[in-house]
């Protein structure tokens, strides 16, 4: 459960972390983002041109566009682990429906490597993914480090040899037996 906190938590950017690695998530996350716009401009075109009159697939790729510019707005305005991992995950499935639709038919309906817009899908899919991930990972990873919650604190042991303060010393009860 820390972990799902520290994906939703706000990230804080550190001075170290300026530079080459902050360009670096800063490029990824644009790029993911217009990937995810792209992706949705390809649905909602699809969906205009006449694949909303196929029965479940039609709405589904309305559906498809909606969340896909939601999901590039969300990076853009909330740029956090949970974000880029939910992307990813939508991405992923995305492709895979696409994948499934061209092999085998996806609710009655099968798909042609021919169609337009197809082998884009496939390759954009495939690399908003890699971007997403990769973003995600190094965010997340940003957030673990030195500083951040990322080490265990070591756990200060009673030594023999230091006397404990007063505020943590023990006295035993009145009149108990060891």
């Amino acid at each position: 459960m820390s972990w799902l906190r520290r994906l939703a938590s706000p990230r804080r950017p550190q001075a170290a972390q300026r530079g080459v690695r902050f360009a670096i998530v800063l490029m990824l996350r644009l790029a993911a983002a217009a990937l995810l716009a792209r992706i949705g401009y390809v649905h909602l075109h699809l969906w205009l041109e006449g694949y909303r009159q196929i029965s479940v697939n039609g709405p589904l790729f309305l559906l498809d566009a909606i969340a896909a510019f939601a999901f590039a707005a969300a990076l853009l305005v909330w740029p956090r682990p949970l974000a880029g991992l939910l992307a990813a995950g939508f991405t992923a499935a995305t492709l895979g429906a696409l994948v499934i639709s061209l092999r085998v038919g996806l609710f009655g309906f099968r798909e042609s490597i021919h169609a337009t817009y197809v082998v884009e899908s496939l390759v954009i899919e495939t690399i908003a993914v890699l971007v997403l991930l990769s973003w995600t990972v190094l965010v997340a990873a940003g957030q673990l480090g030195p500083g951040r919650g990322g080490r265990r604190r070591r756990r200060q042991e009673h030594r023999p040899d230091q006397m404990p303060s007063k505020a943590t010393s023990v006295t035993p009860a009145s009149g108990s037996k060891r």
